[in-house]
Order: structure tokens, then sequence, then C-alpha cells
């Protein structure tokens, strides 16, 4: 895990590249020209992801934008006529990469969906979820959601996006593990969800030198295992038992 964090405080532009392209639009066809344009929009994007995580939204400016890409002003605007723009193209991109960084960790799981939960389909969902959010893209989602904070337009733009990559997380946990939703689960399983995902995301987001390594796989045991005696206790709850002391 170690490793893991310097990755993500010093991030290159090889771990910033995604493995999927931003969107395409059905009206660019399929010529050249078309295909030169959104390859630059593309990599002018990338170049926003990395400043977003390595300056920060508020010094993200189109200028160093345009020199991170390393591409002139001129060829910064033709693509994208104002910061405004470019913030709203690449939330989007940003948003694109994240689905995928979340398929592939998801992937990892061993955990069959749809069975019992179990502290090791737990643990190995934490850890998971951790490396997930661990991402540079991360990081440069945050610095948008920070920004759309006191920025109307902006915010209109992620508003949307972060309930979209919550519902679909939210929607994933719950495939995992649907007696969660069940009738006398869903407000622990709710409860849980908000646990772990807070939990996890406040690890990334602000990275201690002391807080990985044992030290984190301790944090993520305790958290599987409070999750699975909440769990115990609010299905024993369901079935008309009570919960053992």
């Amino acid at each position: 895990m170690g490793r893991q964090m310097d990755e993500y405080l010093e991030v290159s532009k090889a771990e910033t590249r995604p493995r999927r392209p931003m969107r395409r639009e059905k009206s660019e066809g399929g010529s050249w020209q078309a295909e030169k344009s959104y390859l630059m929009q593309t990599h002018i994007l990338d170049a926003t992801m990395r400043c977003l995580v390595n300056i920060g939204y508020t010094q993200t400016t189109t200028e160093k934008i345009a020199k991170e890409a390393g591409v002139s002003r001129g060829a910064m605007t033709h693509h994208f006529k104002s910061r405004a723009e470019v913030f709203a193209a690449a939330a989007a991109h940003i948003t694109d990469i994240r689905v995928m960084e979340y398929d592939v960790a998801i992937k990892e799981v061993s955990q069959v969906e749809g069975s019992f939960p179990t502290l090791g389909g737990m643990l190995q969902t934490l850890k998971a979820l951790q490396s997930y959010y661990m991402k540079p893209s991360f990081l440069a989602f945050h610095e948008l959601l920070r920004g759309a904070r006191t920025d109307p337009e902006l915010n209109k733009v992620m508003a949307p996006l972060e309930a979209s990559l919550d519902e679909r997380i939210s929607v994933s946990m719950v495939t995992r593990f649907p007696i969660w939703a069940e009738a006398g689960m869903a407000e622990t399983g709710e409860v849980l969800r908000d646990l772990v995902m807070h939990t996890l995301q406040g690890v990334a987001l602000n990275p201690s030198p002391y807080l990985q390594g044992d030290r984190l796989d301790r944090l993520h045991e305790m958290l599987a295992k409070t999750a699975m005696n909440e769990f115990r206790e609010s299905y024993n709850r369901m079935l008309g038992d009570k919960p053992q002391d």
C-alpha cells in the first residue's frame, strides 16, 4: 500500500491516461479530421485531469492545461472556448474513467453475487473499493466537486454525475449482498454503505504516512467486522430473534 500511496501523490502522465477515452458524439462521423479532433480533445482532457490532481481546481487554468498538454493556446481554444467548457467536458471524461475503474475493481472480488455475506467477502470488497478510491481520477473528480460548491454552472454538471456514480456503487453493493435490501435490513445496509464509503474516501482524500500497510489492513478488518456484526444483529431481528450478546 506504501507504493500505491506514492503513486497517488505523484501522478505521472501514464497513471492518468485512461484506457477508455472521452465520450464520442454521434455527429462526429468517421472522417480523419473528426478522429484527429477527437484524439486532441481527449489529450487535452487527460492533461486537465493531471492538473486537477497535481495543482487542484483553483490553480487549474486554461494556460496551465495547454502547457501540461503541450499544445498552443490557439489549439486549446479551438477545442474548448473557456475554462468552464473544458471543465464540463473533463467532468464527463473523468466520470467515464471512474465507471471503467469501478468495473475493473469489483471484478477482483471473488464473492459470488447474491450469496450470503461473509467476513472474507466483505473484507475483499473493502480492499477493492479502497483501491478504486486511491486512483488519481477520484481526486480529480473530488476537485471538480469542490469547485462546483461555489460555481453554479459547474454544479449543474457535477450534481447528476456524482449522483449516478453513487447510485452505481449502491446498486452494485445490493447486487452483491441482496439481503441488505430486504425489509428489516434496508436501513442497516444503507448506514453500513455510508460508513464504508465515507471511511474509504476519507483515507483516499487525506493520505497519511502512518495509515497504510498493516495499519490500513487493520482498519479494513475492523470495518468488515463491524459490518458483519451489524448485519447479524439486523438479520436476527428480521427473523424475530433477539441478537446474541
